[in-house]
């Protein structure tokens, strides 16, 4: 199918991509979609790019060849008011949650419509106060982030990146350095948001648990390449040895091997 009929049917499409850093290809030809409402987690060794592959999803990141698809449109070529209108359907929360240390929780969630809205104070305080109910962190609209435990700063993390609800969200490694209670916890906030506002979600994660816990689809980043899974089961009975290797967190295998 050719790539503009492709982009049609999907939210997020990725045409023969690749990016290079000072000289050394890190992805290379990546052809990737995720349809509208559905969840993608990608997944793969460290230093492989996963998170530059969410980073070029998501605009931030401009690849070296190829096309990013946005709902249509090419993200790297529209015009500057026009990408602006995109990137606001976007929300995205970084590995470490990108929090403002000098602002409070409360400040932190407003910052984004205090930005890039023109909804009232009392309208900013009620989105506040909503969202930090729905995150479960309601006492902690003044305390700052170093106030707060490693678990609340995702919730808040969370709420942030939402509150402009957004179309499309982008989450780097969500559950980093969280125990399994909690980070069982995360996941399950993600999921329930995702499915109140029907929202498309691209997830980077190290875990399996989680991975499986999310994913409609999983993709593995690895190699310079991108291979997708497929679903659960799929992925569990996947053929690639990299992907045994990975998912099953065996110690010998073409992932470790020495080149």
């Amino acid at each position: 199918m050719s790539g503009e009929l492709g982009v049609a049917s999907t939210m997020i499409q990725l045409q023969d991509v690749s990016i290079s850093f000072s000289g050394e290809t890190l992805l290379s030809g990546v052809n990737l979609s995720v349809a509208p409402g559905e969840v993608l987690v990608l997944v793969g060794p460290s230093g492989h790019g996963k998170s530059v592959l969410l980073k070029l999803m998501a605009g931030i990141l401009k690849p070296s060849s190829g096309k990013v698809f946005v709902d249509g449109k090419d993200i790297n070529a529209l015009p500057t008011r026009e990408h602006e209108e995109l990137v606001k359907r976007m929300g995205f929360l970084f590995q470490k949650n990108a929090l403002f240390d000098s602002l409070t929780s409360g400040e932190n969630i407003a910052f984004p419509m205090r930005e890039t809205t023109k909804r009232t104070e009392i309208e900013i305080q009620e989105k506040i106060d909503w969202f930090l109910h729905r995150v479960a962190i309601p006492h902690a609209k003044d305390l700052y982030p170093d106030e707060i435990s490693g678990g609340m700063q995702k919730r808040l993390g969370i709420a942030r990146a939402l509150v402009l609800n957004p179309e499309i969200i982008f989450y780097d490694d969500p559950t980093a350095g969280l125990d399994p209670i909690t980070s069982r916890m995360i996941i399950d906030l993600i999921l329930e948001l995702q499915k109140d506002n029907n929202s498309t979600v691209v997830a980077v994660t190290n875990d399996m648990n989680r991975a499986y816990q999310m994913a409609d689809k999983i993709a593995m980043v690895v190699d310079r390449e991108v291979i997708v899974t497929g679903s659960v089961k799929d992925t569990q009975a996947h053929l690639d040895p990299r992907v045994k290797q990975f998912i099953r967190g065996d110690l010998n295998g073409p992932l470790t091997e020495s080149p």
